[in-house]
């Protein structure tokens, strides 16, 4: 294997440590989405619910905050280690 090809296949393997109300979970892309994570708290949830996701520790690189909300369609760059979700599910009056 050359050199380049073990570099392309690090970049591949790259795994994010993300927290999502409180438990450690891995990801292998650097930015995650409202409904990703609406999945990853409430796993086969009623494709009409809605969350409250606010986040923090986020990487703040291409305009972005370190922390915030997110709302239906949008989607927040993480860190390596350490971004954190706090993920609610939301009822509606």
């Amino acid at each position: 294997m050359t050199a380049a090809t073990q570099e392309l296949g690090k970049k591949k393997d790259k795994e994010y440590e993300i927290v999502v109300n409180g438990t450690e979970t891995p990801v292998d892309h650097d930015t995650v989405s409202y409904e990703e994570l609406g999945e990853r708290a409430f796993p086969g949830h009623d494709p009409a619910a809605m969350f409250t996701v606010s986040y923090r520790h986020a990487d703040p690189s291409r305009g972005g905050k370190a922390s915030g909300t997110l709302v239906a369609g949008e989607s927040v760059k993480v860190k390596m280690q350490g971004t954190e979700f706090n993920v609610r599910l939301t009822t509606r009056s």
